[in-house]
């Protein structure tokens, strides 16, 4: 079965918390944020993130849903913080479960992140923060051969 691809929901910071942290823990070093920084977040940041994620103009969060459970998630933000005079939108928080990977999911969640940058309209999508690192997974490093939207 496929996976579901949709917005995350503003009512969905606790499980957005939940999977950022597991993701964290999994791939350090695909992220510009650390395990211990974000455990320390209050619950009012989790829930700020995923009322942004959902109806936020200038960033989105998709999740990739089957059963329920989440199998990913990938954000999109207007412009890169790291890089403020870079006019492209960037791609950042991408993860993938280690057990649903290689099914294609990473490309569909980048796919629809790539898509909302299309509607700003925007012709290229920046790595995000962590950039250095955007090879360091397979999802990344599959999704990234291309440059330009």
């Amino acid at each position: 079965m496929t996976p579901v691809i949709r917005r995350i929901r503003p009512d969905e910071g606790p499980r957005l918390r939940a999977f950022r942290l597991r993701a964290l823990a999994n791939a350090p070093m695909a992220f510009g944020s650390t395990l211990a920084r974000e455990e320390a977040f209050t619950d009012d940041v989790w829930r700020q993130r995923a009322e942004r994620g959902a109806s936020g103009a200038d960033n989105v969060t998709f999740v990739a849903e089957q059963d329920g459970q989440w199998l990913g998630i990938a954000t999109g933000l207007a412009s890169d913080p790291d890089l403020p005079d870079d006019p492209r939108p960037a791609l950042v928080g991408m993860f993938v479960l280690p057990e649903a990977r290689g099914r294609g999911v990473g490309a569909t969640l980048v796919n629809a992140v790539v898509d909302w940058a299309r509607q700003r309209p925007a012709t290229a999508l920046s790595g995000g923060p962590a950039r250095a690192n955007l090879w360091s997974t397979p999802p990344q490093s599959r999704c990234f051969r291309w440059c330009t939207i």
